[in-house]
């Protein structure tokens, strides 16, 4: 039996003072390294490198375009409640 769906275990997580969140299946729509992967990949389509070096300087650029506004909307569009600001 999984751990979550363990009464015991709710029981005793809920009397520390937790609450237990189970998540949801599995969602590539709502998984925020989904979105930051095909940020990504968009722009490396957009280079179009076809050189060793070419790829190289793309994908640090790439990855130079993700933002810390970026990882908090992903969150935040996952549902996450921590990240909601």
């Amino acid at each position: 039996m999984c751990a979550h769906k363990n009464a015991e275990a709710r029981k005793r997580i809920e009397a520390a003072g937790a609450t237990l969140m189970p998540l949801p299946p599995y969602s590539p729509g709502l998984d925020p390294i989904e979105r930051m992967w095909s940020k990504i990949k968009e722009h490396l389509r957009d280079t179009k490198a076809r050189t060793q070096q070419t790829l190289d300087e793309a994908i640090a650029h790439a990855l130079a375009t993700v933002t810390p506004q970026d990882a908090r909307a992903w969150f935040s569009a996952s549902g996450n409640p921590t990240c909601q600001n």
